[in-house]
């Protein structure tokens, strides 16, 4: 599709909302062969050489304005686009895991729904839209988002995200023999990918008072379980396998972790100790 075409048929509904004073605006992406997706976004006060994209991934709440909203004020004086898919649960039921498998465990075959190229194909859309300059972007991710970010990261058509950071999943995908989407048993990484994907710059979070095994939303499915019993011991779990699977394989590791004191399962806190880490360096230039 020529970019005229994606151009015009990604801006067919553009709606500026206003969120506690913030401008923000939505636009339905339609310039691809699977249901709409809509991003919302805020524009910075100039768009430069310099202005870079940050995508902002909700959780199972799907709660998009309370996720942008977080990090509106912080990002006011910064030269960032911030940019939040809507994955409505009619159409992308199964986000979290890219579209590839539900969360106990079935492989899903049919690909109509698969979310391999959705980042890589909004941020061209908005690198065309805004004439930008930047090869690559950010990408924030918590809880059901942090899901997301990771299996993208692992899984996704492009290679384009410079930094990351991921906040309190509820369950992964190890680099390990479980498998998918538990682990990588049946969807194998090849070196290269994997040696791409451990050493991203990625901040990964998790709050040592989400803990509650029997939280309503934390997946307590067989393969779930076999990660830990709560979001906390299975996010350390996590990060220990990607630390003893990059000694292994001879692989730099360039993540770093951060376990954050009294935090529970809150995206406003986790969006605080993100922010430093996604939006440095983001000043304008004199």
């Amino acid at each position: 599709m020529n970019l005229y075409r994606l151009l015009f048929f990604s801006s067919l509904l553009i709606l500026i909302l206003n969120i506690e004073s913030y401008d923000v605006k939505k636009v339905t992406y339609a310039s691809w062969d699977k249901p709409d997706v809509e991003l919302w976004y805020s524009l910075p006060k100039e768009i430069n050489k310099d202005t870079k994209v940050l995508f902002i991934v909700h959780g199972a709440s799907r709660d998009v304005e309370r996720y942008l909203k977080a990090w509106l004020e912080e990002a006011k004086n910064k030269n960032v686009i911030l940019v939040a898919p809507f994955f409505s649960k009619q159409s992308y039921r199964y986000y979290s895991t890219l579209g590839l498998a539900t969360s106990s465990g079935k492989i899903i075959t049919n690909s109509d729904k698969n979310l391999t190229n959705s980042i890589s194909s909004f941020y061209t859309f908005f690198k065309s839209k805004y004439n930008l300059s930047s090869e690559t972007y950010l990408i924030f991710g918590f809880s059901g988002g942090s899901q997301f970010v990771h299996r993208y990261m692992m899984y996704g058509e492009d290679m384009r995200i410079e930094k990351a950071a991921i906040g309190s999943a509820g369950w992964y995908t190890f680099l390990n023999n479980e498998p998918f989407p538990f682990g990588t048993k049946n969807m194998s990484l090849d070196r290269a990918r994997y040696e791409w994907f451990l050493s991203r710059e990625v901040l990964f979070l998790l709050g040592d008072n989400d803990n509650d095994p029997n939280h309503s939303s934390l997946n307590t499915n067989r393969g779930a379980r076999k990660q830990g019993m709560h979001r906390y011991q299975r996010g350390q779990n996590y990060f220990n396998n990607l630390i003893n699977f990059a000694e292994q394989s001879q692989t730099p590791f360039r993540w770093r972790y951060k376990s954050i004191e009294g935090l529970d399962h809150n995206i406003e806190s986790m969006s605080d100790s993100a922010i430093p880490f996604l939006l440095y360096d983001l000043d304008y230039k004199n």
